[in-house]
């Protein structure tokens, strides 16, 4: 089953987004594409920022043709901080470690980077619109609050959304999850991907699935001060427990000090969430890789935070390259995806950049 889902992601990567021609190829009106901007990261050596790099250091393929670039520059980014604050399985994952995450990345950001910030849990709730001001994105982090589940689908679409008030070019969505709402029942993201791939956004995922695997899966009871049921009736319970089961059964959580609350969420997911985990971090470094963003899969609190503020420096050790691609787009299509390839010209000098985009049709938007 995770299998298929990671295959199916895979086609929706090459087949949704345009990778197959128009059934109306036959066409022979053809428009050009308007400049491409495409955002690079450029480190030396050293895997540091390299701030001396010029045009001639750098070449891009589109669909396998050499283009002829015209400039590179750096341009400040826009950045979305989406916050996932709802899910209580994974025990690892706490809106107080959320917050010291989130505050991290953004203190670790170039002055004059524009930020937002996005909680979604619940419900969707945007703490602070776009701004250059960190005390107030720092500040908006006060807002968190936990929730009981995530509806991470609508989030990743109202923070797409929200890049549509910036300009294009260097757009970076951070999210902070670990994708698991419930256990067995997880919400399909591939329209959250789909928009992701469209908006021409590098996603980048600072992921609690490393440290929510470490741990057991959680006990389904707790103790009850005083049993509300009366003695005789416990009693008349038949016994239900299986030797190969440590879960209670309801006659022991009656008479035990008491009885037990049970916890019917944790009870039939008792399993734990590590397959869940596993699938969606699949997912997350397929989407991730493709759009040039980074994935952090941390073992610790303190390597979590540490990786925050690397993606953060990752973010602004980026140009952005522009050109206007050789090959005209079909007039029988609005969109249509092209691959990429960024290659550096110069020893010392790695480049990292999108696997592709999509192309607007300008004839039609």
């Amino acid at each position: 089953m995770m299998h298929m889902k990671i295959a199916r992601l895979a086609v929706l990567l090459f087949l949704v987004l345009g990778f197959a021609t128009s059934s109306r190829a036959q066409d022979s009106i053809k428009t050009f594409i308007e400049e491409v901007r495409i955002p690079i990261t450029a480190k030396d050596s050293n895997g540091r920022f390299d701030p001396t790099v010029e045009l001639s250091d750098l070449m891009l393929r589109e669909n396998g043709v050499v283009q002829p670039l015209k400039s590179v520059h750096r341009t400040r980014p826009n950045v979305m901080l989406l916050l996932d604050t709802g899910g209580e399985l994974n025990l690892a994952k706490n809106v107080r470690l959320t917050r010291e995450v989130a505050t991290a990345f953004v203190s670790s950001l170039q002055a004059d980077d524009q930020v937002a910030v996005m909680q979604v849990n619940n419900r969707i709730e945007l703490l602070q619109s776009w701004t250059t001001n960190y005390a107030d994105a720092r500040k908006s982090l006060n807002q968190l609050l936990p929730a009981k589940h995530s509806i991470l689908l609508k989030g990743l679409l109202t923070a797409v959304a929200e890049f549509n008030k910036v300009p294009p070019g260097n757009n970076h969505l951070v999210l902070i999850s670990d994708g698991v709402d419930q256990a067995g029942v997880q919400p399909e993201l591939d329209e959250a991907y789909q928009a992701v791939l469209e908006a021409n956004v590098t996603l980048h995922v600072i992921s609690y699935a490393s440290l929510g695997a470490k741990i057991p899966a959680p006990i389904p009871t707790r103790p009850r001060v005083k049993s509300a049921v009366a003695p005789e009736l416990i009693e008349a319970l038949p016994r239900t427990q299986r030797k190969e089961d440590p879960t209670p059964d309801l006659k022991t959580m009656m008479k035990n000090k008491g009885g037990f609350v049970l916890d019917i969420d944790l009870l039939f997911n008792r399993k734990g969430i590590k397959p869940a985990l596993i699938e969606r971090t699949k997912e997350f470094y397929v989407v991730t890789d493709e759009t040039g963003g980074n994935l952090s899969l941390a073992d610790s609190a303190a390597e979590m935070v540490r990786q925050a503020g690397e993606i953060a420096r990752d973010i602004d050790s980026q140009y952005v390259m522009s050109y206007k691609p050789l090959q005209p787009f079909n007039a029988s299509s609005s969109t249509e995806y092209r691959r990429i390839e960024v290659i550096s010209r110069r020893v010392g000098l790695t480049v990292k950049a999108r696997r592709g985009y999509v192309a607007k049709n300008p004839s039609k938007t």
